[in-house]
């Protein structure tokens, strides 16, 4: 392999782990800690990141070359679409990583590898033709946010505990990708229409999908500040979900005059990202 190869491969790698695949595998973490109290072994931390890792990346891999022709139009700059890397040699890495992430669930649990083998097919069907899941009615958003719930579960597997906390945690994940899918579509607008996606963006457009999500994020808070107590957790859950889901808000009311932006639309959708890693971390602390 060349060097100028081993670096698009690199790039294919980084650019779907920094655009999307990160916040999945940081639900994985996160539910490995709240299943644990705040004390897991570094063996089912490295093993929750191996696992998530591979399984994630195959899925979002597998994606750029299902959609390679609408990343184009999107003229987002992936390595597939930009044609440094064959859609055949991505095609074979993700179906390496998938192989690797249904290893490693073997050797956890049976549960592990249920909820891998879940994932792994809701995330193949949501791209392979005929099926193509995105195309269905708001199946988009629906499939995106219910693998965030699977990899949630998936750190409460790793440990072997399906608690009430690390369920909570894992729906409330749920929601913020049923929004978070509705905004990050902001900038894939024209590929999706021309690829006849049904998500919210395109059905009832920009401005409905961001007070959509304005919506959940306010529910969200809502829910946790009313339901902490009667979940197991202690009062900085609320507090911590309280500001967070404020400084979601602000950011897609942000959006509401500048969604045609798609680069600011792109560094808004990152600071959200950011702050959801602070976001999850208020379940682990409401545990210990």
């Amino acid at each position: 392999m060349s060097r100028r190869k081993y670096v698009a491969f690199l790039d294919l790698i980084k650019v779907r782990l920094v655009d999307r695949a990160t916040p999945f595998i940081w639900a994985t973490i996160i539910g490995v800690l709240i299943a644990s109290r705040g004390l897991p072994t570094l063996t089912h931390l490295f093993y929750a990141l191996l696992t998530a890792f591979f399984v994630v990346m195959a899925v979002y891999i597998y994606n750029d070359v299902m959609d390679y022709e609408y990343d184009k139009l999107n003229e987002l700059k992936r390595p597939v679409a930009t044609g440094e890397v064959t859609r055949i040699e991505a095609t074979i890495l993700a179906l390496s990583f998938a192989s690797i992430g249904i290893v490693l669930s073997i050797f956890a649990n049976k549960e592990t590898l249920l909820l891998v083998l879940l994932f792994l097919t809701l995330g193949f069907l949501y791209s392979t033709p005929p099926i193509r899941l995105k195309h269905r009615y708001m199946a988009k958003p629906l499939v995106t946010a219910i693998g965030g719930f699977i990899c949630s579960l998936l750190g409460g597997s790793l440990i072997g505990n399906f608690s009430i906390q690390v369920i909570y945690a894992a729906f409330i994940f749920f929601m913020l990708l049923i929004a978070g899918s509705s905004l990050a579509d902001l900038t894939d607008i024209k590929g999706d229409k021309t690829g006849e996606v049904k998500n919210l963006t395109v059905l009832y457009g920009p401005r409905f999908a961001i007070k959509f999500a304005i919506a959940v994020f306010l529910s969200v808070i809502a829910i946790t500040v009313i339901g902490y107590p009667f979940l197991g957790f202690n009062v900085l859950t609320p507090i911590i979900v309280t500001g967070g889901g404020t400084a979601f808000v602000w950011f897609a009311y942000s959006l509401l005059h500048r969604w045609q932006d798609p680069l600011f639309c792109r560094n808004t959708i990152r600071k959200m990202i950011a702050i959801n890693f602070l976001f999850q971390i208020s379940f682990v602390l409401g545990v210990l």
